[in-house]
C-alpha cells in the first residue's frame, strides 16, 4: 500500500515484477478512486502518480490502461486522464450482466465437465477453506478468480468463455474492492460458502441449482460492493468537510 512517509515499492522489485507491480498499482488507484478520495473528474498525472507511488511512468501507465477498461478512468488524448467512476446503475448493469454470463457457465460446466475438471474444482474449494483462517485476502482473491476461471473452462464453449473473462476482467477492481479497502475488514466465509454450494450442485450434474445458485453468488456480490462504496464515499465526504470546517476556524 502507498504511505505518506514514502515510496512502496523498491526499484529492483519493479524491475523484476512490472505485472504485479501494474495490478498492486490498479488496486491502490481503484482504492482511491472507489473510497472517494479521488474526486470525479480529477487529473491523473501520469508523472504525478509515478513520483506518489515511487515508480516510473510505464507502469502508471498501464495501470491507467486497466482501470479504463473498468470505467475508473477515462483516458484522453494529449491530456491527463481523468476520474471516471461508474454509476450505481452502469455497475449493477454490469453484475447483472456478469451473473447472467457466469450462471450459464455454470449449468454447462455441471453438465459438461471432465470427471477429471471436477476433482480439480473441489481441490481448489479446499485449498481456498484452508486460507479462510488466516485471512490471507491475497490468497482467498487468488482461489476466487481461479474457481471462477475453472468453471468458465469447464462451460466447454469458447465463445462464452471469452465473453465471462472479458466481464469478469472488467468487473474485477469492483469485486476486489471489500479485500482492498482501507478501514474495511471483509468476512471471506460469506463468498466460501456460496462458492461451496455452486460446487456442490456442478459436481452432482445440477445444471439447474447450479446456475440458480452463481446468480444469487453475483447478485450477492452487488449488494457488498454497492454498500462499501456508499460508506466509503460517505466517510470521504465527512473527512474533507471536517478539514476545511478546520481550516476557516477563528
Amino acid at each position: 500500500m502507498y504511505t505518506d512517509t514514502g515510496p512502496a515499492y523498491s526499484v529492483a522489485w519493479v524491475c523484476d515484477e512490472v505485472p504485479v507491480l501494474v495490478s498492486q498499482l490498479s488496486e491502490e488507484l481503484a482504492d482511491l478512486i472507489l473510497s472517494g478520495s479521488l474526486e470525479l473528474g480529477a487529473p491523473l498525472e501520469e508523472q504525478a502518480l509515478a513520483d506518489k507511488f515511487g515508480v516510473s511512468r510505464t507502469p502508471v501507465r498501464e495501470a491507467l490502461r486497466r482501470l479504463a477498461s473498468s470505467g475508473l478512468v477515462e483516458l484522453r488524448p494529449r491530456r491527463p486522464a481523468i476520474v471516471r467512476r461508474l454509476s450505481s446503475e452502469e455497475l449493477a448493469d454490469l453484475l447483472e450482466a456478469l451473473g447472467e454470463i457466469e450462471g450459464l457457465c455454470a449449468r454447462y460446466a455441471a453438465e459438461r465437465m471432465t470427471q477429471g475438471e471436477r476433482l480439480l474444482l473441489k481441490s481448489l474449494l479446499e485449498k481456498s477453506a484452508d486460507a479462510l483462517p488466516d485471512k490471507d485476502s491475497a490468497s482467498i482473491r487468488r482461489y476466487d478468480a481461479e474457481l471462477h476461471r475453472l468453471i468458465h473452462q469447464g462451460s466447454h464453449n469458447r465463445s462464452l468463455q471469452k465473453v465471462a473473462r472479458d466481464m469478469r476482467s472488467q468487473a474485477s477492481v469492483y469485486s476486489s474492492a471489500p479485500y482492498t479497502m482501507p478501514n474495511h475488514v471483509s468476512d471471506p466465509s460469506v463468498p466460501h460458502r456460496q462458492h461451496e454450494g455452486i460446487v456442490r450442485a456442478i459436481l452432482a450434474h445440477d445444471a439447474d441449482e447450479a446456475q440458480r445458485l452463481m446468480g444469487e453468488h453475483i447478485g450477492s456480490t452487488l449488494l457488498t460492493i454497492q454498500q462499501l462504496i456508499g460508506k466509503s464515499q460517505t466517510a470521504s465526504r465527512q473527512g474533507r468537510l471536517k478539514h476545511a470546517a478546520g481550516m476557516v476556524r477563528p
